[in-house]
């Protein structure tokens, strides 16, 4: 039997986007020729990484969430001079790249870097700024290759760290995907679990927000465009705007909710491992993100034959370039209000173009395309070092 190829996958932090990218391309990698190793912080949402990637058995390492980054690059730096060994370090995100440079700069392990964010220019004003530049740059520079999720994101951080630049065969993009299976069908017909359980009638239309509750996620968008709807009766039917998630700055956003006494058209239904079946339950996703290195969840919806109101922002709109979604403008309440007003004026419309993408949607954003691309990006570079030569990138 051939030996497995042993990855150490570390992750600062295992939730949202860099979760389910593990569920959908680690998904589809084959278990006789992996195993892996997840080095992260301990929490709920990592261990539910085990779940997802079940049939690999996972051997999950966690260090205390109280001061993690200084227990990461500890725990790594006693693992790369212990007796195991790994084929390829796959980093998750700026972080955990620097986790694993800093702890193992000397060590000659393979290794390649997916970012999950994209860099802004608040991150680098004052005086620091061009220092965490440079810092950055030079971290980054000492892995194999950098896999960009989407070629926005790429842009972004050779704009950011143009010292990249002089290193053109360690970037690499590998469009991001989903798992088309658990979204390939249309919106659930008959029995609908999750409006019939929360009382809502076919009548009420159902806008969903799945995002995180953080800054780049841009709630506190959505929630100004609904004080503009419901201050002018923009929308002439009930509607509830359904935040299917929990954590982060959920408080603060219920209180800015309770404040502008918005209640009424806000519904929390706390944290769900698997959205799919509650995803084909709304009427429309609304995405009013401020920044995305992709924006997977418009994919779910489109995949799913749901429609999509999306913002305008990096990375989001490459998702949805060409597609049906209703394109409004990053950070403006107004144009998020005129995008809920358009799909309820025209739902039919929106709902059939919906369904017509779905042959399409899953063409384009399939993760075993993602996955397969992975995997010979992972020979590359492993047989790079083999052979003293730099590998080309599989994107």
């Amino acid at each position: 039997m051939t030996k497995k190829i042993k990855i150490l996958t570390v992750i600062r932090h295992p939730v949202g986007g860099i979760r389910t990218y593990l569920k959908y391309t680690y998904g589809h990698l084959d278990e006789q020729k992996y195993e892996f190793t997840i080095l992260t912080v301990g929490g709920d949402e990592g261990r539910l990484i085990l779940k997802d990637l079940e049939k690999f058995g996972v051997n999950l390492i966690e260090v205390e969430a109280r001061r993690p980054l200084v227990g990461m690059i500890w725990r790594m730096f006693l693992m790369m001079r212990g007796r195991r060994h790994w084929d390829l370090i796959h980093s998750q995100g700026y972080t955990a790249a620097a986790v694993v440079v800093l702890a193992g700069v000397f060590s000659r392990i393979c290794h390649v870097v997916t970012p999950h964010e994209v860099l802004r220019q608040d991150q680098f004003d004052g005086l620091l700024g061009p220092i965490k530049r440079k810092i950055l740059g030079f971290l980054l520079s000492r892995a194999d290759v950098i896999q960009s999720v989407s070629h926005d994101a790429q842009q972004n951080l050779v704009e950011y760290l143009p010292v990249l630049r002089k290193h053109p065969s360690k970037l690499t993009v590998i469009m991001n995907g989903i798992s088309v299976e658990e979204f390939d069908q249309g919106p659930s017909e008959g029995d609908s679990t999750f409006r019939k359980g929360n009382g809502f009638g076919d009548e009420v239309v159902l806008f969903g927000f799945f995002g995180r509750f953080m800054p780049a996620k841009g709630f506190t968008v959505l929630i100004d465009a609904v004080e503009e709807i419901s201050k002018n009766n923009g929308i002439k039917r009930d509607f509830k705007v359904v935040a299917v998630n929990d954590g982060a700055f959920i408080r603060e956003y219920k209180a800015i909710i309770a404040q502008k006494g918005l209640s009424n058209y806000f519904l929390f239904s706390g944290f769900i491992p698997n959205v799919a079946p509650v995803m084909k339950e709304m009427d429309a996703v609304v995405m009013p993100s401020l920044w995305e290195a992709f924006g997977l969840l418009a994919v779910e919806g489109m995949i799913a034959g749901v429609p999509v109101i999306a913002s305008n922002c990096i990375g989001l709109r490459e998702a949805v370039k060409d597609t049906p979604a209703i394109i409004v403008e990053s950070g403006d309440s107004h144009s998020i209000a005129e995008g809920m007003r358009r799909f309820v004026s025209d739902e039919i419309r929106y709902k059939d173009e919906a369904r017509q993408f779905i042959p399409v949607a899953k063409s384009r954003f399939d993760s075993k395309v993602t996955a397969a691309k992975l995997d010979v990006l992972f020979d590359e570079v492993i047989n790079h070092r083999k052979k003293g030569t730099f590998p080309t990138g599989a994107g």
